[in-house]
Parts: structure tokens; C-alpha cells; sequence
């Protein structure tokens, strides 16, 4: 740039530089004029000599010949500026400095705005998930939580949300306490005044937060008085502002800065896969229980002849929503230990519910009854949601709950429970009763069956086609028969159905309310089961629409009294809406406990609770002999990609980043070390499918008749939607699209290693005398990084 402006300002003719004409800063000033408000500082050379240009050096490099010149920069801070005079002769000996200070940042919140929509907990399992310090500290080093440091103080099940619209809420858990300093005299009514630490039971809660900047730092600023999990001054709860330390989708640290110490708060929006499900939220406004009123009926009796029990059933109210049970004589069988809550509650048609409740015993209860049912008895007791029976073991709590139910019109519901066959001197407890109208969000996750993306899978499993798949029968069938009935168990219509290509489409003409009320099933089908085998059995499903739960059963046929002889049975798989695949992993054909063997088979599918309009299209159906699947090694001798890593193999990576117009934009900046790959998405990279591709190109080399298993870790730091993974002919030119073992789609979440596994996968084509494999980011967030490891690629052996 110096050179061009020398050039720019000399005359045609020129005979050499002139010691004596080299420019003075003499008398030279530099005025600046520092915006604040944009991080822009504007610099003009006062008193600047005739035939003379400016020279400007910022933080060390030379930025510009301009006069005035213009700077900015995002960041607070301070940053110094040079100012040199040239001319024809050459630069100034002298120049002067001078430094200026952006206060602030200026920093686009939408990130932090898109990445803290969510709901957080603290990361109770987490050293330091709580802790205080010096000022200027990450408040640890006065005291740091260890693991479950916290456990007994109301803490860990408190919940608080951030929309993405600046609204925030605190949900104090099912304990309905917040905990608080003692030295706080806010909410001093639930103080005990002993030094410690007290537990304020408070509502949920909503308010506001945005987001500033105080310089460098990121500042979470809450509503005034807005409840938190933690309070730990009279002034945190008067003015809430949190020093942002870290945000990711999964993780957040928080400093709270004032009264002269640091407070450390390190939270999570990962599910708490140590804390049992717990039902849906009773202390919620949306639970009718909450606000409900109920008298209390009993019926007490044992033996054959069911001759009353000389002592009643005792019943306490230990506090709001939690009841003592006490069963002082011995029952015998169902229906012999009633208690029952007749309630103002109602519900209508119009609407699906959800029901929950916690039960504990002292005593085992085989077969224990929970059922919500019309109020009035006689032929009411036929009107019910649901009518379940549970095995409660002794001291530990069984979590009881239905989502989504079709609702049923009743003035008033009921709940009725029964612990017939309990022992003598039984005590349970009832918990946390929940009824809700299913729309009315209170923020419970449900838990799921399986992992999303389990590290190892513990099948391999067969083609449908296969030889190997006992159960091909079932994919060929075409037929099924169907037994379906109301919610009063009143048999009603069968449902729609087809068959085509190996799939069967039942479509729900009624809405049904309990399991066992929408029954499919294949009869009938050649199916080998030797006794003390065990077997893997997988269907897949297409719902149109989500399903609470649903059953699976595969049985010898034809029947015997009540399906004894059963090769596995599965009552409480959960549908989503799209694509599911039911699995049943390594079970064992018995009658009772005794092993048994048949050569003919049924399957039933049962979808009751479903509302009418539900279809599912049922295929693949795979019933195959125990396959452990393939456990894969990166330091086998086996692996090939080995070579890559270590170079031998390896050719080239040649990204190829778009916009959305199309446009290659620069590539992203990566790296590879070890045997990790690593990127960062580059500004400019467009939202479709194959506008972030990064492919590592190689020497490897494989023959079309051999099956390979293949195995990558991927980490990144934001949700990346639909990453592409293929592994394909290729070379450092040409492209083979058409001859590849795999190309799927799979969505990574932020901060979870995602583990892609694929097993026994051959070329379609011919062979390949190269493999590319191919990664594509495209619609992943800028900035995002991604960290590609533990390739694994091996021939089967």
C-alpha cells in the first residue's frame, strides 16, 4: 500500500530521493474521534505539511496511507495507532503514538439467543456445578460442589426456560422449592434461623432476560426479583445478572459478581439420565389434580368368600398431592384392597390427557390395579382411560403414566386403585398425581426406549431377504386379523387396511383408549423357534402421527389360554411420528419360566390408545437368530483407515463450500492430527444438503464382493441438521455418485458425540479401485466446530 501511494504521488520525472526532504512530524497531531457506539474510531492528521501522506500503523500493522482513516473492531479494548509521515524522499524518523478504548463489544446476540432456547438444569453430576470464590475468579476456588454435593436441597429438579423471545421461567420441580442463603431476607418466612441454608417453597414463575455486554464480558440479564435455583443475596434476587462463561446447546456456565464474591453456576439442557422419570409436573397450574377436591371410598376383604377385613384401610393426607396407604390385614386377590378418590375433576372428548402418578410400598404387590374411570359404579365401571395392573417392589418407586390419551366425556372422573394380594401391614404411598389436558405443555420430557445413537449396538442384523430371517413369512403374508373395541370394551369395527410390496397400512377408523383395544395380527406363518435359542426380533413402523405406546408380541400359533407360549412380548413402545423401528434384542421362547420350541407363529401388533386417523404402515419384519453385532477397534490391525491417518494412504481433502446461490465461497479452515479431523464452518456457507461438503480423498482400494464394516465419531459444538456421511468410488477427479457402500443423513446435537455405525456393507456396482469419504455440513450454523475421529474401516471377517 506504501509503495502505490509513493507512487500515486510522485511527479513523472524523478531524480532521486533528498536526505534533507525526508517529512517531520514536527507540529504533526493526530485527532481522533472514538464512536462508541459502532466501535469505530476516526483519525485525522492535524496540521499535516503539503506534498506529504499518512502512514497509519494499528496494533502493530500498518493499516493505511488514507487521511482521515477510519478503524473498527467488534471487541472492547484498548489499541494503540502509529502515525509516520511520507513523502518522495523517503518516511519521518519520528511518528506519533497514541492509544484509544472501545468499552464495549458489539456483538450479534442471535447465537446466543437460538443456543439458550431451552430448558436447563444443573449439572448436579458435575464437579463445580455450583460454587463461589474471589472476585475476578470462576467462583471455585472458596468452594466447588462435587457430584450430588447438593442433593438433599430442593435443587436439582428445578428447571428454568428461555424462549427464544426473551421469556424466561422458572419451574421450582416437583418439590416446589427454590433454595436460598440464609443470609437472605428475602423469602424469610421459610428460614429457620439456625445458620443454615433454607428451601423457600415458591409457584413457577415467568419474566424476561435479554442479553448486554460490559466491556468483554457477555451479560445475562434476568427480570428484577426473578427466581433462580439458587439465591445467594438479597441483591442477586433484586437485580439478576449473570456473567455469561460458556454457551453451547448443551452446556452453560454462569458467574453471578457482587457483595465482594464470585457464585458459579454450571447448568445443562441434556436430559438427567441419573434421575428416574418423574412423571409429568404435579406442582404445574395445567394438573387438575392440583385444584381438585375428592372424597375418599374403601372396600376391604380377603379369601374366596371375600369376607371383610376386620380392620379398615387407613388413609392420610401427608401434605398436598402425597397420601399414606395403610393396609393392616392380609388380601388375597384383586379388587380386595380398594381405595378410591371420587373427584370434581371432568374431561371431554374434544381434548387428549396425560396421566401420572408415583407409587411406593413397603411390601411387594404382584398385579397392583390403577384405574381412571367414570364416576357412578355399575355400568360406568366400563367407561374408563385406562385400567393397568403393576408389580410394585418393595421400597422402590413405580413411576405410573399415559401421554396423549383420546379423551372420554365424563362430568366427573374417578381414580380408583386397588393393592389386592398385598401382605398384612402394607404401607404405600401415593405421589404427585397428575391429569392434565395433553395440549397444555408443562414442559415434562418423556423418556425414551432405546439411546438415539447407542455407541454399540448389540445385534448385526440381517437383511430382510435374507435366508436368515426366520420371520420372512410375516413380510409375505398379505392378511391380518384384527380385534378391536371402544373404550368400554365394546367390539367395534375393524380398522382400514391394505397390503402391497410387503407392507401393511392399517388406518384406526375408531379412537380406542387402553392397550389390548386395537389388536393386529399375522397368523399362521412357518416359524422355526428352537428351545434355549435366543432370538432378535425387529419391525419397522411408519406412523403418520405420534403414539403414547404400543405393544409387540410374538407368539407360537395357534393360541393356548392367555398366549403362554410367547418368544418375546413388549408393552410400552412409544411411536413417533415418521419412521420407527421396534427391537427386541437376544430374547428366549418360553412358556412361563419353562423353555419351549414351535414351528408356526403369530405376531401381534397392538395400538391401543390411538385416536382415529392414526396409520401405520408395518413391514420389514426380521426375526433372526442371536447376531452379536461387530465390536470395532481403532488400533485393530484391520482397521484401513489406519493408512489414511498416517498418510500412506492418503491423497487429499478438497472441500467444496457454497452459498445459496450455488457459489463456491473460501474453504473452511481444518486440520488433521492423529486420527482426527477437524473443521470450522466458514462464513457465507449456504442451508441445503451438499453446500459444506469435506471429503478425504484415498488410495484404499476394495473389491465389490466384499463386505466391509465401518465406524466415525463426529462432535460439534452446535446442532448441525442433516450431516451427510457417504463412503464412495471415487478419485482425486471423478466422482462414482452410483457405487457406494452408503450415503445417510443423521442430525449431530451439540456437544454429543454421535456415533455412525454401519455393518457388512458391500458395493453396489463394480469394484472400486479408490474410496472417498465424504462429509457434507451444508445448513450447519457458521462458525460451528467439527471434529471428525476414530475412523474405522475393516473388511468383515
Amino acid at each position: 500500500m506504501v509503495a502505490m501511494a509513493m507512487t500515486a504521488c510522485s511527479p513523472e520525472s524523478f531524480d532521486g530521493p533528498d536526505q534533507n526532504g525526508i517529512p517531520s512530524i514536527s507540529g504533526v497531531d493526530i485527532n481522533m474521534n472514538v464512536d462508541q457506539t459502532v466501535n469505530q474510531a476516526t483519525f485525522t492528521v492535524a496540521n499535516m505539511p503539503a506534498q506529504t501522506y499518512a502512514v497509519w500503523t494499528v496494533n502493530g500493522n500498518v493499516y493505511s496511507t488514507l487521511n482521515p482513516m477510519n478503524w473498527a473492531n467488534n471487541k472492547a479494548g484498548t489499541y494503540d495507532v502509529e502515525l509516520r509521515l511520507g513523502n518522495r524522499n523517503g518516511f519521518s524518523q519520528g511518528s506519533i503514538s497514541k492509544t484509544f478504548t472501545f468499552e464495549n463489544s458489539q456483538v450479534d446476540f442471535t447465537p446466543y439467543f437460538n443456543r439458550i432456547a431451552r430448558t436447563w438444569r444443573i449439572n448436579h453430576t458435575e464437579v463445580g456445578h455450583m460454587g463461589c470464590g474471589e472476585p475476578g475468579t470462576d467462583g471455585s476456588n472458596w468452594w466447588s460442589a462435587q457430584p450430588e454435593d447438593k442433593a438433599d436441597w430442593g435443587v436439582y429438579d428445578d428447571r428454568i426456560i428461555f424462549s427464544e423471545d426473551g421469556v424466561y421461567t422458572y419451574d421450582p420441580g416437583d418439590g416446589g422449592t427454590m433454595y436460598v442463603n440464609t443470609g437472605c431476607s428475602v423469602f424469610s418466612q421459610f428460614n429457620t434461623n439456625d445458620g443454615q441454608d433454607f428451601m423457600a417453597e415458591v409457584a413457577p414463575q415467568t419474566a424476561g432476560y435479554s442479553f448486554d455486554v460490559d466491556g468483554d464480558k457477555i451479560l445475562l440479564k434476568l427480570s428484577p426479583e426473578t427466581q433462580f435455583p439458587y439465591i445467594s443475596s438479597d441483591a442477586q434476587f433484586a437485580n439478576p445478572v449473570f456473567t455469561v462463561i460458556k454457551l453451547t446447546n448443551s452446556e452453560m456456565v454462569l458467574l453471578y459478581e457482587g457483595d465482594d464474591i464470585t457464585w458459579r453456576f454450571m447448568l445443562t439442557s441434556k436430559e438427567d439420565a441419573d434421575a428416574p422419570f418423574g412423571g409429568f409436573k404435579a406442582n404445574s397450574d395445567f394438573n387438575m389434580w392440583k385444584k381438585a377436591t375428592f372424597t375418599n371410598d374403601f372396600y376391604y376383604a380377603h379369601g374366596d368368600a371375600w369376607e371383610q377385613n376386620p380392620q379398615p384401610i387407613g388413609f392420610e393426607t401427608v401434605s398436598e398431592n402425597k397420601y399414606k396407604i395403610t393396609l393392616p390385614c392380609e388380601s388375597n386377590m384383586q379388587w380386595q384392597a380398594q381405595v378410591k378418590f371420587f373427584t370434581d375433576m371432568s374431561s371431554s372428548a374434544a381434548n387428549n390427557y396425560d396421566f401420572s402418578a408415583i407409587f411406593t410400598s413397603t411390601n411387594d404387590i404382584k398385579g397392583a390395579t390403577v384405574k381412571l374411570v367414570l364416576h357412578g359404579g355399575g355400568d360406568n365401571d366400563n367407561v374408563f382411560y385406562f385400567a393397568d395392573r403393576i408389580d410394585l417392589d418393595a421400597g422402590d418407586s413405580y413411576v405410573f403414566w399415559k401421554s396423549d390419551m383420546p379423551g372420554i366425556d365424563m362430568d366427573k372422573v374417578d381414580l380408583v386403585l386397588d393393592f389386592g394380594g398385598a401382605p398384612a401391614g402394607t404401607e404405600v404411598e401415593v405421589k404427585n398425581v397428575v391429569f392434565k389436558n395433553h395440549a397444555d405443555d408443562d414442559g415434562t420430557v418423556l423418556p425414551s426406549d432405546e439411546p438415539v445413537n447407542p455407541e454399540e449396538p448389540t445385534t448385526s442384523w440381517v437383511a430382510v431377504d435374507s435366508p436368515d430371517n426366520l420371520g420372512a413369512g410375516f413380510n409375505t403374508a398379505g392378511r391380518m386379523t384384527f380385534w378391536w373395541a371402544d373404550a368400554g370394551w365394546n367390539q367395534v369395527a375393524d380398522p382400514q387396511f391394505s397390503y402391497a410390496n410387503g407392507v401393511y397400512t392399517i388406518t384406526a377408523n375408531n379412537a380406542t383408549a387402553s392397550e389390548w383395544q386395537a389388536q393386529c395380527a399375522i397368523t399362521g406363518v412357518p416359524l422355526n423357534i428352537e428351545e434355549g435359542q435366543a432370538y432378535d426380533v425387529r419391525v419397522k413402523i411408519v406412523a403418520n402421527q405420534d403414539l403414547g405406546r404400543m405393544t409387540l408380541k410374538v407368539n407360537k400359533d395357534p393360541d393356548v389360554t392367555n398366549d403362554p407360549n410367547t418368544l418375546c412380548y413388549k408393552g410400552d413402545f412409544r411411536l413417533e411420528e415418521g419412521e420407527n423401528y421396534l427391537e427386541m434384542i437376544e430374547v428366549v421362547a418360553k412358556n412361563g419360566s419353562d423353555l419351549i420350541s414351535f414351528d408356526q407363529g403369530k405376531l401381534i401388533l397392538d395400538f391401543g390408545g390411538c385416536p382415529a386417523g392414526f396409520e401405520a404402515k408395518v413391514s420389514d419384519i426380521i426375526i433372526q437368530k442371536h447376531k452379536a453385532a461387530a465390536v470395532m477397534n481403532y488400533d485393530d490391525a484391520n482397521n484401513l483407515w489406519k493408512t489414511v491417518d498416517d498418510g500412506s494412504a492418503f491423497i487429499s481433502v478438497t472441500p467444496w463450500f457454497a452459498d445459496n446461490g450455488w457459489s463456491q465461497i473460501g474453504d473452511p479452515v481444518w486440520s488433521h492430527e492423529g486420527n482426527k479431523w477437524s473443521l470450522t464452518i466458514p462464513e457465507g456457507m449456504g442451508g441445503s444438503q451438499w453446500q459444506g461438503q469435506f471429503p478425504i480423498n484415498t488410495k484404499l482400494s476394495t473389491a465389490q464382493n466384499d463386505a466391509y464394516n465401518f465406524s466415525c465419531t463426529i462432535l460439534a459444538d452446535n446442532n448441525c441438521p442433516g450431516v451427510t456421511i457417504k463412503l464412495t468410488e471415487t478419485d482425486d477427479a471423478t466422482k462414482h455418485d452410483d457405487n457406494f457402500y452408503f450415503a445417510d443423513r443423521h442430525d449431530i446435537n451439540a456437544d454429543e458425540p454421535f456415533v455412525y455405525k454401519m455393518t457388512g456393507v458391500t458395493l453396489p456396482k463394480n469394484d472400486a479401485h479408490a474410496l472417498s469419504l465424504f462429509f457434507d455440513f451444508g445448513g450447519s450454523p457458521i462458525g460451528t466446530n467439527i471434529v471428525i475421529s476414530n475412523i474405522i474401516f475393516e473388511k468383515c471377517n
